[in-house]
């Protein structure tokens, strides 16, 4: 198991259907999530939303 410390960059391989899941998770933690997620999950899922980035 990796031990990640923030600021750190991660990349993973997923399949359409995987990234759809998580954008759909990412969604429901407003609705279920604790609020301290909240902010962190929208900023997640709006970097999911626009793709690659190039370094």
């Amino acid at each position: 198991m990796a031990k990640l410390i923030p600021p750190s960059t991660v990349t993973v391989e997923l399949t359409s259907a995987e990234l759809a899941l998580i954008r759909r998770a990412l969604h429901l933690v407003r609705d279920f999530g604790d609020a301290d997620d909240w902010d962190p999950a929208v900023c997640l899922r709006a970097d999911l939303e626009a793709g690659p980035h190039d370094a």
